[in-house]
């Protein structure tokens, strides 16, 4: 048995994303678990994700750092459609927020974004965004409350309410 977190707000992207960037970090929140192939990120994870139903496992290639590994578990965090800002993306048994956005911000957002020059599907990257916002966060099992705050790229959390060690 496992528990959520629930998060309310959004996170502001300077500058917008381009079309490129909203596209392939949308496809890849979507998929089920990056971990199971370490960092390998599929060069178009919905065609990957397509091509992996059908069966064929083609399309994944690792990038050149082993020890680049994605948070556990799913993406909690996906641009809007627009570009402008993270929103978390309401999945179930969501916890890893954190590392995630750690992940996002030092992978691909961020001016020294480590997936840089990695992969051709990068390269219509711009490295150049900067992530400023707070986001609430509420604990299902403990109900321990706090904020998530992002100031030009760097993530601290702050706890609002300690949590109940004993849960509900």
């Amino acid at each position: 048995m496992g528990y959520s977190t629930h998060y309310l707000g959004r996170l502001d992207i300077r500058p917008r994303l381009r079309e490129p960037e909203i596209e392939w970090l949308r496809a890849y929140a979507e998929l089920i678990d990056p971990r199971e192939q370490g960092y390998d990120v599929p060069m178009n994870p919905r065609a990957e994700r397509t091509e992996r139903a059908r069966g064929s496992g083609r399309g994944v290639a690792t990038l050149s750092d082993p020890d680049i590994l994605t948070p556990w578990g799913m993406c909690d965090w996906a641009p809007c459609v627009e570009g402008c800002c993270l929103r978390w993306r309401e999945a179930e048994k969501s916890n890893h927020a954190v590392p995630w956005l750690e992940h996002l911000v030092g992978h691909f957002l961020g001016p020294d974004g480590l997936a840089r020059g990695a992969r051709p599907d990068f390269q219509d990257f711009t490295f150049d965004h900067v992530v400023n916002g707070v986001i609430a966060a509420e604990r299902g099992d403990t109900r321990e409350l706090y904020l998530i705050r992002v100031v030009d790229n760097v993530i601290t959390t702050e706890t609002l309410v300690a949590g109940d060690p004993s849960g509900w």
